[in-house]
């Protein structure tokens, strides 16, 4: 079963991405504090690779997970394309325990019961390991036109449990420390790329105190 087309990136999106997916990706990069190849990293539902040729291109070794095959043989191919294909490694699950330092990936979890996936996470990571991903936020509401209108309600229907308060029990309830979770925009991102002004003043809105339950998305760390 393939995934469907909105979720399938193309080697040139991944190479160049638009300018608010490449800000979304840097906020991630941004969040591994330090450029240690040794760091041990797991792209969780990684697909053709919009997060993981990224940071292979940093110079990081990452495994890249995901239970669809067709899009990790894309990623593969991508990652050739990039000659960073020394640094990968390809799985359909994770594997190992207390082993990881950072696991990261962008618009998944929705997509998976986060109830079992976030302790799982938890055995998953090594002494002080990190979660770092990036979600939709359920009480956007702009949201639920692509829910309804592009990507049907049964392949986003998991978006119900990403909002502000949801998360942070969820997190709580699986052990994680330092939980942190920062709005992305108070609007879409998008909408403003040609006004570098209201640009600077959407991020700065949308992770103020009240404004980011609202935001456009999350950026969510959590520490073991």
């Amino acid at each position: 079963m393939t995934k469907p087309f909105y979720l399938l990136y193309s080697y040139d999106k991944i190479a160049n991405p638009p300018l608010h997916v490449q800000e979304k990706i840097n906020r991630i990069l941004e969040k591994i504090s330090k450029k240690v190849p040794e760091y041990k990293i797991i792209d969780f539902g990684s697909g053709t690779g919009r997060l993981t040729i990224p940071l292979l291109k940093n110079n990081y070794k990452v495994t890249a997970v995901d239970i669809d095959n067709f899009s990790l043989k894309h990623l593969r191919s991508n990652a050739k394309k990039n000659k960073r294909i020394n640094n990968l490694k390809i799985a359909n699950k994770i594997v190992k325990k207390n082993y990881y330092s950072f696991i990261v990936g962008a618009d998944v979890l929705h997509h998976v019961n986060m109830d079992k996936i976030l302790p799982f996470f938890y055995e998953s990571l090594n002494k002080k390991g990190k979660i770092i991903f990036s979600e939709p936020n359920a009480l956007h509401l702009p949201w639920w036109f692509f829910v309804l209108f592009v990507s049907g309600f049964n392949n986003e229907k998991g978006m119900i449990f990403c909002n502000y308060f949801t998360l942070l029990n969820m997190l709580k309830k699986a052990s994680f420390k330092k939980i942190k979770i920062s709005g992305f925009g108070l609007f879409p991102p998008q909408m403003f790329m040609n006004f570098s002004f209201f640009h600077k003043i959407n991020f700065y809105l949308g992770n103020l105190p009240f404004f980011k339950i609202f935001a456009f998305r999350f950026i969510i760390e959590a520490q073991k």
